[in-house]
């Protein structure tokens, strides 16, 4: 199930490999959001070995320990003695089994083990109080601090279970700190240089028939919190005067949810002659169908840094994203980009027509970004701060 956070912790921990660390990770046989969700596995192997990570997929479904747990749920005191494990609710218990995890967290002798993405109340079992576990935790909470989903008085407990934390911006920082996160390391994500050398536009817009036209790029989970929806909108807009600009779309089918569907439903045939969907391409088409776009707008509301970003720039692309907290610290406004008010068609409208009208102004944020890119975001430099910061908190 791959997205932002997969992402990184795979770029991060096959680095780490490269320089002498051994890394498990332990996951869920997921191959869309669609399976973790679901009793019913992906089918992926159980265990394999990816350019050097050794790999742990468990099922999404109950197993034998959580059974026993929800037994001692039931008898007479066992939610008030649970209640030290997990609180005084179910909210550990909501989606894949975290339970699952122990027995292989606990089997594989780790110096350091990592939490990362916690969204997912299975990471809450990652997080036991520092009584139940041997070795010290890093939480890597990947915290979209705009959301609702963030303020669950959960994510305190976690946090002081945790000996260091790292996380992606300085906003993600300050928010961890004041829910009592120790020894906090921003990282940020990052883009591999080599892996955008042989990337080929040209190739792409041929491939799709879109020839020399302008094209608005986003690339990621068109969902509407990701701004997909809102992007579809504010194209409407954009055509009324720019007839001859595309709207490229790229992501994976299965996390395009019901409310971008209607509206790509709702576009006219003439609008709809102006969309290019790139559904389930293979990576190493990712740096190309960037390298197709004039720009690559991605609105989101739910970011705690946003790759794809760093992408654009390694492509000299200006990009557009939400103006919210965490890509404030990602796009310098004016700069590198622009960012648009959140569920705003127009204003993301006017964002999309200033680049297009504006060339060089294309060109200079796609440099500047660039330049950034490569001083600030590249994965070695990201596996720098996690290398730091593990090796810290297992010496301690």
């Amino acid at each position: 199930m791959v997205g932002g956070a997969e992402r990184l912790l795979q770029s991060v921990s096959e680095r780490l490999v490269e320089r002498g660390h051994e890394v498990s990770v332990v996951t869920f046989d997921c191959a869309t959001q669609l399976d973790f969700w679901s009793s019913k596995p992906a089918g992926l192997p159980r265990r394999e070995t990816i350019n050097g990570v050794q790999v742990i997929r468990l099922p999404t479904a109950p197993g034998r320990l959580q059974h026993m747990f929800e037994w001692w749920l039931q008898r007479r005191g066992g939610w008030r003695t649970a209640g030290w494990i997990v609180g005084m609710d179910d909210w550990a218990l909501i989606g894949p089994s975290g339970i699952n995890m122990l027995l292989p967290i606990a089997t594989l002798r780790a110096d350091v083990v990592t939490a990362i993405n916690w969204c997912y109340p299975a990471m809450y079992w990652a997080c036991l109080p520092r009584t139940l576990r041997r070795v010290p935790r890093v939480g890597v909470p990947i915290f979209h601090v705009e959301c609702d989903w963030v303020s669950s008085p959960h994510y305190d407990r976690m946090l002081r279970n945790c000996d260091a934390s790292i996380v992606s911006t300085e906003a993600e920082r300050d928010f961890v700190r004041a829910r009592g996160g120790r020894s906090v390391a921003i990282a940020g994500a990052g883009a591999d240089p080599a892996r955008f050398e042989q990337r080929d536009g040209a190739r792409i817009r041929k491939q799709y028939g879109i020839g020399t036209r302008p094209v608005v790029g986003f690339v990621g989970r068109q969902d509407k919190l990701k701004g997909a929806a809102t992007l579809i909108e504010a194209m409407r807009i954009v055509w009324r005067d720019r007839p001859n600009v595309v709207l490229l779309m790229a992501g994976q089918s299965a996390h395009r949810d019901a409310a971008v569907s209607r509206e790509l439903d709702a576009l006219s045939d003439c609008d709809r002659a102006k969309l290019v969907l790139i559904d389930d391409f293979a990576d190493a088409d990712g740096p190309s169908i960037i390298d197709a776009c004039d720009m690559v707008a991605m609105p989101s509301v739910e970011e705690s840094f946003g790759i794809v970003f760093v992408e654009a720039w390694m492509c000299g692309k200006p990009v557009i994203g939400g103006d919210i907290a965490s890509t404030r610290c990602v796009i310098d406004r004016g700069v590198d980009g622009w960012t648009a008010t959140p569920f705003d068609p127009k204003d993301l409208a006017r964002k999309i027509l200033d680049l297009l009208d504006d060339p060089d102004k294309r060109a200079w944020f796609g440099e500047r970004g660039r330049e950034k890119a490569l001083s600030r975001y590249t994965w070695e430099r990201v596996t720098d701060v996690w290398e730091t910061t593990l090796t810290a908190a297992a010496g301690a």
